[in-house]
């Protein structure tokens, strides 16, 4: 079926996996540069990406086209640290309880083992349960409830839990009793090993994968014809295919198309997403933390996460990177001036730095970054999905999908897309 006239929306990593795996189909990207959510970029002389990225994934085909492409920095053991209230502790909170107070210690451990016999056998309906029913009301309340507040701005009851596989860690008595007792060797951490690039960020073992592609830059879709079949761009040019697969966000998406019917618009507007701002830290210092990255729970603190470049790549030259991210509803517009200037402040405050040994800062945005997976959304996305594969529209990654998902995961639902499309009688 490679003979049908197939366009591409957006050259990201779902529609360059799709696009490496139909030849002859255009890829059609409204920024200037493919890449997506996976993109790199320069700044004060390193590279941050677009919130913390690592390649983490364990698909031997994945790794075998990407580890060829660029050198890179592996490592065995994550070191992942939290803060709250001026104290560091181990990453995740449950498995190192002996780094709280010991009057939190305790409390947490009880409300913990009391969970265990309380809730067994029964069903979390959404994230709220999960977490009680896994940890207990002390760590849900004084952690995860506090940490989603400032990340998802999403009440924890109205979050499903398909989102949670290979992030969070279910509960396992024997390690949480364990790092009760005393401190203890982290053994249960999601990412054991990863890889990333020793130069030029996150996309830079992923640049070549738009190698041999047809991609049209700078290409924004302004308006979509099912009926005619035919792609219009802001730039007023058109161009007609036989079926499209896009990876745009399917909210957008749908205001594209002039014959959405009012219960499709409807299922779209229902799926929400997170804004994320980037403030990117050069520091004149050599060192400023053990961690490759941490997590925030303090509420006075809008960062929810810091990661240190240098730690990833491997690379010294006696300064510091460093990227803070903050998480906002889709609809926040906040004064971005002030911004950097309190992440600026409360960073030098966790990691001990004056402001005068700050060298480069900026802070960038990105109006989506991860779909927030509220109970709401697997039934609207299986209803915008539908309504468009019936109008010979298929979506697939982060966006297209309206899933939560890695980068492999992203690149792999392209490439099988374009399997079942081959597979599909015309």
């Amino acid at each position: 079926m490679s003979e049908r006239h197939v366009v591409v929306l957006g050259a990201g990593l779902a529609g360059l996996g799709f696009a490496r795996h139909w030849p002859g189909c255009r890829v059609f990207e409204a920024d200037g540069e493919p890449g997506g959510h996976a993109r790199s970029h320069e700044f004060g002389g390193a590279w941050f990406d677009r919130g913390a990225h690592i390649c983490h994934s364990q698909d031997e085909t994945w790794l075998k086209l990407v580890t060829a492409a660029a050198p890179l920095h592996e490592m065995t053991k994550s070191t992942v640290l939290n803060h709250k209230a001026g104290r560091w502790f181990a990453y995740p909170v449950q498995n190192h309880l002996f780094d709280l107070p010991k009057a939190d210690r305790e409390a947490a451990l009880a409300d913990f083992l009391a969970a265990q016999e309380k809730y067994r056998g029964r069903e979390p309906k959404n994230y709220e349960e999960w977490c009680r029913f896994q940890y207990g009301d002390f760590l849900l309340e004084n952690f995860y409830r506090l940490y989603t507040a400032k990340y998802w701005h999403v009440p924890m009851a109205e979050l499903a839990t398909d989102w949670l596989g290979g992030r969070l860690l279910p509960s396992q008595v024997a390690n949480i009793v364990a790092g009760a007792q005393g401190a203890v060797e982290e053994k249960q951490a999601v990412f054991r090993t990863f890889r990333y690039p020793r130069r030029g960020g996150f996309f830079a073992m992923l640049a070549h994968l738009a190698d041999g592609v047809d991609v049209r830059l700078n290409k924004r879709a302004a308006r979509v014809d099912a009926a005619q079949r035919t792609v219009t761009f802001a730039d007023g040019t058109e161009e007609g295919y036989d079926a499209l697969v896009s990876t745009i966000p399917l909210p957008e998406l749908a205001e594209m198309i002039p014959d959405a019917t009012a219960d499709v618009r409807a299922a779209a507007a229902k799926l929400r997403a997170l804004r994320q701002y980037c403030v990117n830290l050069v520091v004149e210092r050599e060192t400023l933390s053990p961690a490759n990255w941490f997590y925030v729970y303090d509420p006075d603190i809008e960062i929810s996460r810091v990661s240190f470049p240098f730690s990833l790549s491997g690379e010294c030259i006696g300064r510091t990177p460093i990227q803070a991210e903050v998480f906002l509803p889709q609809s926040a517009r906040p004064n971005e001036e002030a911004l950097l200037e309190k992440a600026m402040a409360d960073l030098g405050r966790l990691l001990k730095f004056p402001a005068s040994a700050v060298i480069a800062a900026e802070i960038r945005h990105y109006s989506r970054s991860y779909v927030v997976s509220d109970l709401d959304r697997a039934a609207a996305v299986r209803h915008v999905r539908d309504w468009l594969r019936g109008r010979g529209i298929e979506t697939t990654g982060l966006f297209g999908s309206w899933e939560y998902i890695w980068s492999d995961r992203a690149f792999a639902g392209g490439r099988a897309l374009a399997q079942a499309l081959r597979e599909k009688p015309s």
